[in-house]
C-alpha cells in the first residue's frame, strides 16, 4: 500500500532508493510526477502529492519528469495473498487481457469477485483495473520513444494501441504534445528497455524452450523452462522470458536502437503471430492427432534467430545426432567467429572441413554462404526460393531443405515426409506420408511438429540417416544407424 504522506515526505527528501517504485510524486505547480529519488528540487509540503504507481499518477493528470523517469523505476513486489492475486494480474494485463476482455473476465480469471479486484487495484496501486491498463500503455509508449529507434506506428502497435490514430490521441491527451514531438525532446536511458510481445493463445512455451533448450550453442545462448537468452554483442544479452499470456523482452541498453530488430526476431523464433486455436482446430481432425491436440494445445514451430544461421545449422545437422550439430555449430563459431556466428564473407572462405566434417558437406556451406554474400539472404526467407536454391548445391538432400523451409523460411506448410520422427508416429513415409498429410494442408509443419511431440515427452534429437535425415528421442540412438 502508499505509505503514509509523512513517511513519502520523508523518503524523498533523503532521495532515498529503498523506495524507489513503491510511490511517486506528483507536483501540482509542474504537473508533473516524479520518482522519489528524483535529483530535482523537492516541492514544497503543500504541492506534493503521493501516488502508489505511475499508471494511478497519469491517470490524475500528471505527466512523467523526463529527468528521472518514473516509467523506468524498478516494480514494487506486492506482498501477501493480495499480492499474489495482483501480479497474476498484471501479468494479465502486460499481456493484453483487457484488449479483449473486460474487468468482470479478469476477476474471473483471477478467481476473486470484480469488486475484491476494483479494491485490491485502489488500495495497492490507487487506479483501477482499467486505468492502470491505458496508463500503462501509454507509459511504455513513451518508453519506446525515448529509448529506441522504433517508427511510431511500431511504437503504437507494440505498445498495445489498436491504430495510430488511437495512440495519437491518447498519447496528446495524457502528455500535452503529439508522439513526433516527444521523440524529438527524447533524452535515452543508459539503462536497458524491457518490451512485451503478446502471444496468441493457447501457446505450448514449454515446448518450444524444451525445443530450443536442446540447440542451443555455447557461448551464444543458453535456454531454460522459460527463459533463452542470445549474444548480441561482447557482454550483451537479449533475455526473453514467457509469462502469462506474453514474451518479456530485456534489451540492453547498448541494443536499444535495434529494439525493431530484435523484437522481429523474436517473433520468428518462437512462432509469436500463429493462430494456434485455428490451427489446432485444423490438425484436431487427423485421428493421429486428436487427442494430443486436446492434451497439449498451442503446440508452435520454433523458428531461428538468424536466417542464415539456421541454414548452415540445417546443414550441419545431415547424418548427425543434434548433439554432435550444435558441438559442431559451437566448434564454427569458435574457429571462425571468434565466439559468434561467422559471417557469410568469412565462412564462403574458410577450410570449414576442419571443424571435422565431410568435405562435401562443409562445400553445401560454403556455397551456401558464398550465394548469400553475393545475393543477400532473402532467398533464405522465401520458402520456395530456399528449396530451389537448396536443390542446386551439391550435398544438401530433400529432408535438409524441407527441415530449412519449415524453420529459417517459415513455411507452415513444409513437411519432411522422410524424418524418422514422421515415420515412427505414422508408420509411414515418403508417398503415404503425404496423403496422410494431404488433408492438413496449409498447416503441415505443425502436424511435423506434434508427430515429433507424439514419440516422446522430451524435444526430439535431429538424427540424418546416411542418404537424408530422420529424428531421434534424446539419448536414443537412431534404429538405422549406430553412429
Amino acid at each position: 500500500m502508499l505509505p503514509s504522506s509523512e513517511i513519502c515526505r520523508r523518503a524523498h527528501l533523503a532521495r532515498d532508493a529503498r523506495f524507489d517504485g513503491r510511490f511517486v510524486v506528483g507536483v501540482v505547480t509542474t504537473g508533473v510526477f516524479c520518482r522519489p529519488i528524483c535529483p530535482a528540487r523537492t516541492p514544497r509540503a503543500e504541492n506534493a502529492r503521493y501516488f502508489a504507481s505511475a499508471p494511478a499518477a497519469l491517470a490524475a493528470g500528471y505527466r512523467p519528469c523526463r529527468r528521472c523517469r518514473p516509467e523506468a523505476a524498478p516494480p514494487h513486489e506486492h506482498g501477501g495473498v493480495g499480492g499474489e492475486t495482483l501480479h497474476r494480474a498484471l501479468a494479465l494485463l502486460d499481456a493484453g487481457f483487457l484488449d479483449d476482455h473486460g474487468v468482470v473476465a479478469l476477476a474471473a480469471k483471477l478467481g476473486v469477485g470484480t469488486r475484491h479486484l476494483r479494491r485490491l487495484f485502489a488500495a495497492e496501486l490507487g487506479v483501477s483495473p482499467a486505468a492502470f491498463a491505458r496508463s500503462r500503455r501509454l507509459l511504455l509508449a513513451r518508453r519506446l520513444l525515448d529509448e529506441s529507434t522504433l517508427p511510431v506506428t511500431d511504437v503504437a502497435m507494440t505498445a498495445g494501441f489498436g491504430s495510430v490514430r488511437r495512440f495519437n490521441d491518447a498519447f496528446r491527451m495524457a502528455f500535452g504534445q503529439n508522439p513526433v514531438a516527444a521523440r524529438r525532446q527524447r533524452r535515452p536511458s543508459s539503462a536497458g528497455v524491457t518490451l512485451r510481445l503478446r502471444l496468441r493463445l493457447p501457446y505450448h512455451g514449454a515446448w518450444t524452450f524444451a525445443f530450443l533448450r536442446g540447440r542451443t550453442v555455447p557461448g551464444i545462448e543458453t535456454a531454460t523452462g522459460t527463459s533463452y537468452e542470445r549474444e548480441i554483442a561482447p557482454n550483451d544479452c537479449v533475455r526473453i522470458d514467457c509469462e502469462a499470456g506474453a514474451l518479456r523482452i530485456a534489451i540492453p541498453a547498448a541494443a536499444v536502437a535495434q529494439a525493431g530488430d530484435i523484437l522481429a526476431r523474436a517473433r520468428g523464433l518462437f512462432d509469436v503471430d500463429a493462430d494456434s486455436a485455428a490451427i489446432d482446430g485444423h490438425l484436431a481432425a487427423a485421428p493421429a492427432l486428436s487427442a494430443q491436440v486436446a492434451a497439449a494445445p498451442g503446440v508452435r514451430v520454433p523458428g531461428v534467430w538468424d536466417a542464415f544461421e539456421g541454414a548452415v545449422r540445417a546443414v550441419l545437422g545431415q547424418q548427425v545426432s543434434v548433439a554432435r550439430a550444435t558441438a559442431l555449430a559451437g566448434a564454427l563459431c569458435e574457429r571462425f567467429g571468434d565466439g559468434a556466428f561467422p559471417t557469410p564473407k568469412v565462412l564462403a572462405k574458410a577450410d570449414i572441413a576442419a571443424i571435422g566434417i565431410p568435405r562435401m558437406r562443409a562445400g553445401a556451406i560454403a556455397e551456401v554462404a558464398r550465394r548469400v554474400v553475393l545475393e543477400g539472404d532473402g532467398w533464405l526467407t522465401h520458402p520456395d526460393a530456399l528449396r530451389a536454391g537448396f536443390a542446386r548445391i551439391r550435398g544438401i538432400g530433400p529432408w535438409t531443405a524441407e527441415y530449412a523451409a519449415m524453420r529459417v523460411a517459415r513455411d507452415p506448410d513444409a513437411f519432411p515426409d522422410g524424418d524418422w520422427g514422421v515415420v515412427k508416429a505414422l508408420g509411414m513415409k515418403g508417398a503415404a506420408a503425404r496423403r496422410w498429410a494431404e488433408p492438413l494442408r496449409p498447416w503441415r509443419a505443425y502436424a511435423c511438429m506434434r508427430l515429433w511431440f507424439s514419440t516422446t515427452s522430451a524435444p526430439v534429437r535431429e538424427h540424418p540417416r546416411h542418404h537424408e535425415s530422420s529424428k531421434t528421442e534424446i539419448g536414443t540412438p537412431c534404429p538405422s544407424c549406430t553412429r
